[in-house]
């Protein structure tokens, strides 16, 4: 395969990262665990792509520590190969748990095949398991090349049958865009390998991130930046969208986190930004796929449902309950994490539209959090 073919490759890749790169740190701001991974699967991309080339050059040429420093270079590409694939399973592991820091039992299954990957390059140094640099200063693949395939590709394949499992943990476009996710790094990967010299793993990989950064700048002009919930726009939309063909069955909940400013009065608007966090995390926890779940404004929440009743809706908010229980159990905050909540079904008022409706949840809302306040003299 000519040079040119494969520089012309990497400079498309590199490019088509760049820009990605440059509009995410552009626009700066606090970032969610999301965003922080996804930087990452970019600049690792970024990183092979660039090492794939410098290989590319570096080989057949006979200066002085020319074969060195092309062992060197393979060595860390190789060891750097299972990163975005591990990256990626991270990714989606985050977008069903909304984990802040990394759970120990996904961080063990993403760190597998990085170390099996850099133990077995570091031995081929010696034995040229995976890849030797003949004296021609030619790269030539090893007996055992296959095995670091099988890493480099294993937490892709783990995320893919991740998705097919827990699908229903997944919003409806997020579960049929990420599950085809790998497909296009597949087919690259497939042909790299069976045709050598052909290089379409990193660009094919650039390609799908350039995709999937389309799609979360679509989907996220919906959310709420801090809580990734929708916003109050979105929520707005939605209930219109209902009362313009249904009124019955629609239960409605409000929430506000109880003294919030205090929080952040005392202990600073960080950890009432982190509360905010777990708080939309409990909330898709307990409520699961079946609720309509946005950020309302501030440390105020909105949850719809259709399709139900009365008993289902009290029964709801009693399993919330219980999940907030054990989350203030484990003492991840210094303080007692509370909520008051005002719930109704829209046939049981007297609502005639969409903002009747939420003034009398609201209404609910607030004598709870009253009596909130007085029993804990607040």
């Amino acid at each position: 395969m000519p040079i040119i073919y494969n520089i012309q490759n990497s400079i498309i890749g590199i490019t088509l990262i760049l820009i990605i790169l440059f509009y995410l740190l552009s626009h700066g701001g606090r970032r969610q665990a999301q965003d922080s991974i996804f930087i990452s699967l970019l600049f690792a991309t970024l990183t092979i792509i660039i090492f794939e080339l410098s290989i590319d050059l570096l080989t057949g040429k006979t200066f002085e520590g020319a074969s060195t420093l092309l062992t060197i270079i393979t060595l860390i590409f190789y060891v750097l190969n299972p990163i975005p694939g591990a990256l990626y399973l991270l990714y989606l592991d985050q977008l069903r748990r909304k984990w802040i820091k990394i759970p120990k039992d996904i961080g063990i299954v993403v760190l597998t095949p990085i170390i099996i990957t850099f133990v077995l390059n570091v031995i081929s140094l010696f034995n040229g398991i995976i890849f030797v640099i003949d004296e021609n200063n030619i790269y030539q693949r090893g007996n055992l090349f296959f095995i670091i395939v099988i890493a480099d590709f294993i937490c892709l394949i783990i995320g893919f049958f991740y998705m097919l499992t827990r699908y229903k943990d997944f919003k409806g476009r997020d579960f049929s865009f990420f599950i085809l996710f790998p497909i296009p790094v597949f087919i690259g990967a497939i042909l790299q390998a069976k045709f050598y010299g052909v290089e379409l793993t990193g660009i094919s990989l650039a390609i799908t991130l350039l995709i999937v950064f389309i799609h979360t700048q679509n989907s996220q002009a919906n959310k709420d930046f801090l809580t990734m919930l929708y916003n109050r726009n979105m929520s707005e939309k939605y209930l219109e969208n209902i009362l313009s063909r249904e009124k019955k069955g629609l239960a409605c909940i409000l929430m506000d986190v109880n003294s919030f400013k205090q929080i952040n009065d005392n202990y600073g608007h960080y950890l009432g930004d982190t509360t905010l966090r777990h708080f939309a995390h409990l909330l898709e926890e307990g409520f699961k796929a079946s609720w309509f779940i946005a950020r309302y404004g501030g440390d105020e929440f909105i949850l719809f449902r259709e399709d139900t009743n009365q008993n289902n809706l009290e029964k709801d908010i009693s399993f919330f309950n219980t999940i907030l229980d054990k989350f203030n159990s484990k003492d991840l905050l210094p303080f007692t994490l509370s909520v008051s909540i005002g719930a109704a079904m829209y046939e049981n008022t007297n609502a005639k539209d969409g903002t009747e409706f939420i003034k009398a949840v609201d209404k609910l809302m607030y004598e709870d959090k009253r009596s909130h306040h007085i029993k804990n003299k607040t």
